[in-house]
């Protein structure tokens, strides 16, 4: 799980070169649709909620 995709996610996981896992499982032949979705949990309002909830409990306990 990743809260930033960075070059990685962009390139090594869902880029257009033959080694990347994209067009590993496209070429695979198992799967209808493959479609990457190569933005980290960190833009997710409700992670922002758990991020924030856990930060207020972290700052209380000091």
């Amino acid at each position: 799980l990743m809260v930033v995709a960075g070059d990685h996610a962009n390139n090594d996981m869902a880029g257009d070169e033959d080694d990347s896992w994209l067009s590993m499982f496209r070429a695979s032949g198992k799967f209808d649709q493959v479609e990457p979705q190569s933005e980290g949990l960190g833009r997710l309002p409700a992670i922002h909620k758990i991020y924030i909830s856990h930060s207020q409990v972290a700052i209380e306990s000091l």
